[in-house]
């Protein structure tokens, strides 16, 4: 994505700002020869009135020159906020099709620097300084035009030191362009660095780590000081050198033309016309060294733009996808290895089949990798070797759209909405009437506490489920869930911040709602594992044992270990009891 390309749609529009641009460069060419004529002419002859016709002309000259300015400008604003607005909208559609791999190391905050901050950038050279670079630099071509036309060997003169000043320019432009590109990287990471320590503030007050973040803090605003010193330095240079190179330039044509002048080669008029074409030439010359600092900033921007849509999604998109309606809820991974970095497997080699309608329980060590094949069964990843089938089709080839929408997965951490509670609900199903939320918040145990809310149901609730407690926020996920009537519904921790009398209400409710349908549940406690159709044991990557509760403590293995372990050694083996 370049500049180009950006403004490439709105040709009619900026067909108009150009003829705005042209013919406002025409009449503003008007005053100086206006002098011009009044010195030579208008007053040696003293005819005032004639005098009169041309000031009145040149009135109207200058207010058809202003309408088009205003035109020009308010155009390139309009211009500039469409143009951004449908870039922020492509930001925006373009993050689902990041991987989940990559968000990991984006953090939000540069992100939202990115749809904020640089995107305005870009705005603010499109809506303001790409209009005056084509102004300046059609009213520079025009100038000398004019120059020639008077005088050319002024106006050799007044253009010989334009190659001294080209070199200087081209030099410093560099230099410029890294070091703006520099300082946005280090707000970028200031920016970061303070979100990171807002959301984690609690561990930061709890190991007293104020101190040290504050020292980090600073030693990222000194980055940015340092930066900002190159930057400032190479603008203020390339400044101070246009400016030295434009009055130069002024003082000699002052020197040489007075000489004609004496010597009766020019007319005065002619000189102060000279004068005045000069002056305005030097002004575009000046405009277009501050332009530039604006286009390496917006330069710079589209840079960090352009990184974001350069990340695609790892999950590819097939083009005629197999659409799944209904879904059954037949699932089977056979050889499935998974690694986030190559040679170093998550899950190692793992094959194992559901039935339609089978309660699937998944247990082992932290780290095991439970989640990442929960993540493989909703294609946030595909697998490095190995094939998943749902419904006997292969998972690589099934519409996303049509699979996600009739299945429904709650974490153990998920992530509520600043909102109503009814809003975070009516998420799972957009549609859903005030008793169809009631139900689903019935079966996760959480109609009581919403009741018991200021406003129940319509109550508002911060970022993150702020102002309810870890059980209350699972309790809300799991109806939100539940709203769907998925056919398949996943469940990773989704109770482990719940008291065992609630939890065990859920799961008898939800084995009521869920009966015929697939569920996979992902639990450290077996008392949410017990009566699952099947419980697959993961250790190191693979799968070690795979049967019932029952079936599994039979055998001297690493599931008994496991559960013998939690239960604290008290657990009679023999006679299942304590």
């Amino acid at each position: 994505m370049n500049f180009i390309s950006l403004i490439k749609p709105y040709q009619k529009r900026i067909a108009f700002i150009l003829f705005c641009i042209f013919f406002s460069n025409l009449l503003s060419l008007a005053l100086p020869w206006f002098i011009k004529i009044m010195l030579d002419r208008l007053l040696p002859a003293k005819d005032s009135f004639m005098l009169s016709v041309f000031i009145f002309g040149l009135g109207v000259v200058l207010l058809i020159r202003s309408l088009l300015n205003f035109l020009r400008k308010k155009q390139t604003a309009m211009l500039g906020e469409i143009m951004v607005y449908k870039l922020r909208a492509d930001i925006f559609k373009h993050l689902r099709k990041i991987s989940l791999r990559s968000l990991k190391h984006l953090t939000p905050a540069q992100i939202l620097t990115r749809i904020s901050v640089d995107t305005e950038s870009v705005r603010a050279f499109i809506a303001s300084d790409l209009a005056e670079f084509i102004y300046a630099m059609l009213s520079t071509v025009f100038i000398v035009c004019v120059l020639a036309w008077i005088n050319i060997r002024l106006t050799i003169v007044a253009i010989a030191g334009l190659p001294l000043f080209a070199v200087f320019y081209f030099r410093v432009l560099p230099k410029l362009r890294c070091s703006y590109k520099l300082l946005k990287d280090s707000t970028a990471d200031m920016v970061s660095g303070i979100n990171e320590i807002l959301c984690g503030m609690s561990v930061v007050r709890i190991f007293s780590g104020f101190a040290y973040e504050y020292h980090r803090f600073l030693k990222l605003q000194q980055n940015i000081l340092k930066n900002a010193k190159d930057t400032y330095s190479f603008n203020a240079l390339l400044w101070s050198g246009m400016d030295f190179f434009s009055s130069f330039g002024i003082v000699c044509i002052l020197w040489m033309g007075g000489i004609e002048v004496i010597k009766g080669v020019m007319t005065a008029g002619d000189l102060v016309a000279f004068y005045s074409y000069l002056g305005m030439l030097f002004s575009p010359l000046i405009r277009l060294g501050v332009i530039n600092s604006s286009y390496q900033e917006a330069s710079a921007a589209l840079v960090r733009i352009n990184d974001i849509f350069s990340i695609s999604d790892e999950v590819k998109v097939v083009s005629h996808p197999v659409k799944l309606a209904p879904l059954m809820g037949k699932v089977e991974f056979k050889d499935v290895s998974f690694a986030y970095q190559e040679g170093e497997y998550v899950l190692d080699r793992i094959s194992f089949s559901v039935e339609s309608g089978e309660v699937i329980a998944i247990v082992g060590a932290s780290g095991a990798g439970k989640t990442t094949l929960i993540n493989l069964l909703l294609r946030f990843y595909d697998p490095s070797e190995g094939d998943i089938f749902i419904d006997n089709h292969n998972l690589r080839y099934v519409d996303l759209d049509s699979y996600r929408r009739q299945i429904a997965v709650v974490f153990q951490d998920d992530y509520l909405f600043s909102g109503r509670v009814i809003d975070n609900m009516r998420y799972g199903r957009r549609r859903s009437s005030l008793q169809e939320i009631r139900d689903s918040a019935i079966i996760a145990q959480a109609h009581d506490f919403v009741s018991g809310m200021k406003e129940g149901y319509f109550s508002c609730i911060g970022e993150r489920g702020e102002g309810l407690s870890a059980g209350q926020r699972q309790r809300i996920a799991i109806a939100r869930a539940l709203i769907r009537d998925p056919a398949m519904l996943i469940l990773d921790e989704a109770t482990s911040a719940v008291d065992a009398i609630t939890e065990n209400a859920i799961q008898q409710a939800i084995s009521r709602k869920m009966r015929g349908k697939t569920v996979f549940v992902i639990a450290h406690r077996f008392s949410t594992i017990m009566n699952a159709d099947k419980i697959i044991v993961l250790d190191k990557a693979r799968i070690v044992e795979m049967g019932t509760h029952k079936e599994l403590l039979a055998r001297d293995g690493f599931y008994r270990q496991l559960y013998r372990e939690q239960f604290d050694n008290n657990f009679d083996v023999e006679t299942q009891c304590y």
